[in-house]
Order: C-alpha cells, then structure tokens, then sequence
C-alpha cells in the first residue's frame, strides 16, 4: 500500500497530513507559512519512508483538485 502524503491549506496555512494514517490532531504543530516549504518537507518525508521500504507519494490540493508532486517536477531541495 502505498503512504499518501497530501499538502494542503486549512485557511490558517499550509499543512501536511496523511490520510490514511490515523494522527494525533491534538498536539499538531503551527502550518507552514510557505507552500514550497510544506512541499519540501513532504518530499523528504515520502524519500525517507522510500529509503525504509514503503512506497510513498505527495500530493498538493490545489483549486483545480489533487496533484501528485514528482521529486523532478520540483525545485525546492532544503537541506535537512
């Protein structure tokens, strides 16, 4: 099964949650001002879990829908 990762805005920033996976909401950490940084934090999220053996894919909910995110298709590299 692959982890789907999705970036999206909740109206009081940027947040990056998995749907399938059951999160604790109650402690969440403050969104992210910065689409490209959730974006990249997302990547690097879904290349670790890829590096333990679990396939992983990013999305960014836009106006127009879900649009899964290539680590080519993006420029956004941080140092971690």
């Amino acid at each position: 099964m692959t982890v789907r990762i999705l970036v999206h805005h909740d109206g009081a920033g940027w947040r990056i949650a998995s749907p399938e996976r059951d999160l604790d909401m109650s402690g969440r950490p403050r969104p992210y001002t910065q689409r490209d940084e959730a974006i990249s934090d997302a990547l690097f999220a879904a290349r670790m879990l890829r590096a333990l053996g679990e396939a992983a894919a990013v999305y960014v909910e836009n106006s127009d829908g879900l649009r899964l995110v290539a680590d080519e298709d993006t420029q956004v590299w941080r140092k971690h």
